[in-house]
């Protein structure tokens, strides 16, 4: 037994002193075990707490302990303490910059549906160019008339002129119908487009159960109890596809990973809204991750006690008037305000909501790639254009 003095508290711990106020019981804090919570061996031993209170070394372990069937079957727990959520800080979205912004305001759909337009613009004024009563007319050729009727199609549809001069009631209908349907296309197109740069486009983030599934992001914790409470029997395939890409690393560890690494760390969702296990992170990391809008998932806390441990009863019937009476939710929160850091549980909790408000960005190339393109893209064809008339005009 380690003697030396020690300092606990809590709103587990609060519960057994006041417990052993009333029943004239003395508190020894053991602290001689290097290991969290432990595990229990195939012969009912076991390290850590829970070796701790089967070898009968204590008579009481309590700190974040789940109803663990596997634990149960060697020692007897006491009325649930409260409810614990097991949730992830993941990487925070980034805005969505790519060339395929210019694509955006249409659906993939109604991009189909626009250039199933713009063809049957080019056949009604090939065809009626081809068929117009003039004189102008009378030597038009399908080629001709077809090359005219696609120029025209493409200089309508970016609000351009045409110097063709027409003498037939059909082509100017046609036309004048052409141009009012590009010219309503054009200013959904305009509008839709300059929403998506005035308002941030953010990539999905993993910041769901299902959704930390999909991306098959690594999340992690410090001890493989995390994901002890999840029965593999009874699991849906969401929570078994997560089990398998949990990873156990020691806390320096982790707490580096939190400034670089694309991957999700394990915290815990008090009852009251409280979050614990946040001491890994740092401040300047907080601000490339977001907590998870659900728990992956949750489970009642409990303490640890060997079997027939004599004040059982007693100290379950007072775990439910301490419930009842709501000391619950005021020792959290005076606990919560006395050692956990207010600043950092208030942009853990204010992250879960994605902030748009991202202020004055500096533009980079990333911003202008998708018009680079387009222009290089009508460079190229022109460039062929010229040197196909080129070779045609020498031959």
């Amino acid at each position: 037994m380690n003697t030396t003095d020690v300092t606990i508290d809590g709103t587990d711990i609060q519960l057994m002193l006041i417990f052993c106020e009333l029943y004239n019981c003395t508190i020894q804090v053991d602290t001689s075990e290097p290991y969290d919570w432990g595990d229990i061996y195939l012969n009912a031993s076991g390290y850590g707490l829970v070796g701790m209170i089967l070898d009968r070394r204590n008579d009481y372990g309590v700190g974040g302990m789940y109803l663990w069937y596997e634990a149960y079957e060697y020692m007897d727990m006491t009325h649930f303490l409260g409810r614990s959520g097991v949730t992830c800080l993941v990487p925070a979205p980034n805005r969505l910059i790519s060339w395929t912004l210019l694509l955006r305001p249409f659906q993939f759909v109604l991009w189909m549906c626009v250039m199933l337009c713009l063809l049957l613009e080019s056949l009604a004024l090939g065809i009626t160019r081809r068929w117009e009563h003039s004189s102008v007319a009378a030597g038009n050729s399908w080629i001709s008339s077809l090359r005219f009727g696609c120029i025209s199609t493409l200089k309508l549809f970016v609000n351009q002129s045409t110097n063709y001069v027409t003498s037939s009631y059909a082509l100017r209908t046609v036309l004048v119908a052409s141009y009012m349907i590009d010219i309503i296309l054009t200013t959904v197109y305009s509008g839709g487009l300059a929403a998506i740069l005035t308002l941030p486009t953010l990539e999905e983030a993993a910041d769901s159960r299902q959704r930390l599934f999909d991306h098959k992001l690594i999340w992690t914790g410090t001890s493989q109890a995390w994901i002890t409470t999840i029965d593999e029997r009874s699991a849906d395939p969401v929570l078994l596809g997560l089990m398998e890409h949990y990873r156990v690393y020691d806390a320096n560890l982790i707490s580096a990973f939190s400034h670089t690494e694309q991957m999700g760390f394990v915290v815990e969702r008090l009852q009251f809204g409280h979050l614990g296990n946040t001491e890994l992170i740092e401040n300047d990391a907080l601000k490339r991750l977001k907590l998870m809008v659900d728990d992956i998932y949750f489970a009642f806390t409990v303490a640890f006690v060997p079997r027939l441990w004599p004040h059982l009863n007693a100290y379950n019937d007072f775990i439910l008037a301490w419930h009842s009476s709501g000391f619950d939710k005021f020792w959290e929160w005076k606990i919560a305000a006395e050692y956990m850091n207010a600043h950092c549980q208030n942009r853990i909790v204010a992250s879960e909501k994605t902030n748009l408000d991202i202020g004055p960005v500096k533009l980079g190339i990333d911003n202008f790639i998708g018009l680079i393109l387009l222009w290089c893209f009508g460079m190229i064809c022109s460039l062929l254009t010229f040197l196909g008339e080129l070779c045609r005009g020498q031959g």
